[in-house]
């Protein structure tokens, strides 16, 4: 199965520690948030990447094949307009995944391998969202995108949320009914990979697949989160 990454954001809310640097390249236990996103998805039973770039894009590129893709078959494509929603970005993939199911993966989600597998194997025929029911644990959740399930039916989605039984995890197994929703929703002004969850929610088409209670993840999107993967991660198994 090919997996989607999506690294063309500018991070901006990080610059104050990675010198206006792509975030993903910050350091991680013995690489990075990337090379590790990389190998957790490689582990897991992906064995195809494409993965989407924009701001510094020179960077990433010059980071992967000085460290020769880490053994990894990965398509580029860089994103222009990466100032828009990430949805953009993920739409521009639309041809190289060849109308098959695939994983879309953040660049700045680390996710336990045995999470993303079980995604994977799911025989679920809806697009999927790997989902945290642990509420309590999610490391500074105002920040988070939240999820409204009922059974494994995802029925709303959104960052303001004020009722809510999970939270996004940022790893989806898609299909070619994805980019069918997000063309449309791009079509009508709404550019975000939510917008486009949104659009399968209103056909029934999205479902969850539910984090463990040995199974982890962590979103780096602020110097505060960064900080707190460096005191915490030995507990975590990826």
């Amino acid at each position: 199965m090919k997996a989607v990454i999506i690294a063309a954001g500018k991070s901006s809310r990080l610059w104050s520690i990675t010198d206006k640097r792509p975030k993903t390249l910050l350091p991680f236990r013995s690489g990075t948030i990337l090379s590790t996103i990389l190998n957790n998805l490689a582990s897991a039973g992906c064995t195809e990447f494409v993965m989407v770039l924009g701001f510094e894009a020179d960077k990433i590129l010059s980071y992967l094949t000085d460290n020769d893709l880490f053994g990894h078959k990965i398509e580029f494509i860089v994103n222009p307009e990466y100032h828009r929603g990430n949805g953009i970005s993920v739409y521009l993939a639309k041809d190289l995944v060849n109308n098959e199911n695939f994983i879309l993966s953040m660049s700045d989600h680390i996710v336990s391998t045995k999470a993303i597998r079980r995604v994977i194997a799911s025989s679920e025929e809806r697009n999927i969202l790997l989902v945290d029911k642990k509420i309590a644990e999610v490391f500074d959740i105002d920040d988070a995108t939240k999820v409204n399930f009922r059974n494994d039916s995802i029925l709303e989605i959104n960052k303001d949320l004020e009722v809510y039984n999970g939270i996004d995890c940022g790893i989806f197994r898609l299909n070619n009914r994805f980019f069918e929703a997000m063309g449309k929703q791009i079509d009508a002004g709404e550019e975000s990979i939510s917008a486009g969850v949104k659009n399968l929610i209103e056909q029934g088409d999205m479902a969850s697949v539910f984090l463990n209670e040995d199974e982890y993840w962590l979103d780096i999107d602020t110097p505060e989160a960064y900080e707190h993967i460096q005191t915490t991660n030995t507990k975590f198994n990826f």
